[in-house]
């Protein structure tokens, strides 16, 4: 059987597809999210664990339980300052990546505007569920505990104001990039981040492509922190 070129050329296309198919399917089915597989499992272990511990040091060693709690909670601190120290590096770096290497300008409208409208959203729904569970479970009720003359707190009062939506949108736009870094305010970082983004992507990528390069390097190098973090 003959073939002209055109037809081989079509011919080795096809083979190249289907074996570049074939070799994603392959790593597709060799890693189904096993990493994140571990780390659930080892979650739940460490839930039952802490669940145990505890009560044998409630119930065997009363005298104990004071100290040990003290000394066990700074572990659990530790993990948590871990967890925000990334949080804004993480952030900025993906957010700046991924919109500078959009050309469309309304592509980057779009991202933008989900960014904030997903942010806004999860925000909102926390706050709802945090006031329906407790105003449903109250918690502290059973405790009983003395309510204080609040006398001593009236100058206070009267010298704070509250939360407008004025004191919203200003809060939204960062007065120092560094002062929302240092203090972990994300919907500022994400306002920063956005505009850095834009621009970068605005000024050609002649110029733009080492420091969105070196950007997406530290990305993927906070990513590996969060990997050693969680784990």
């Amino acid at each position: 059987i003959s073939f002209e070129p055109a037809e081989i050329s079509h011919l080795n296309k096809n083979k190249k597809k289907k074996t570049i198919f074939v070799h994603l399917r392959k790593n597709f089915k060799k890693k189904p999210m096993k990493g994140q597989n571990k780390l659930f499992i080892a979650i739940v272990v460490a839930l039952i664990l802490g669940v145990i511990l505890g009560g044998i040091v409630h119930y065997q060693y009363p005298e104990s339980s004071e100290s040990f709690s003290k000394n066990i909670k700074l572990l659990g601190t530790v993990f948590i300052r871990l967890v925000q120290m990334i949080i804004a590096p993480l952030v900025f770096t993906t957010l700046v990546v991924g919109i500078a290497k959009m050309s469309d300008m309304k592509m980057i409208g779009r991202v933008g505007t989900k960014a904030m409208l997903w942010f806004i959203s999860a925000s909102l729904v926390s706050l709802m569920i945090g006031l329906v569970l407790v105003n449903w479970l109250e918690p502290g009720h059973v405790t009983k505990l003395p309510i204080h003359d609040a006398a001593s707190a009236d100058e206070l009062l009267k010298t704070s104001k509250g939360f407008s939506m004025e004191d919203f949108v200003k809060h939204i736009f960062p007065k120092s990039v560094f002062e929302a870094f240092a203090t972990n305010e994300v919907l500022q970082i994400v306002v920063f981040s956005i505009m850095f983004g834009i621009a970068l992507a605005n000024m050609g990528e002649e110029y733009t492509k080492p420091l969105i390069k070196a950007f997406e390097i530290c990305a993927h190098a906070i990513l590996k922190m969060v990997g050693y973090i969680m784990w």
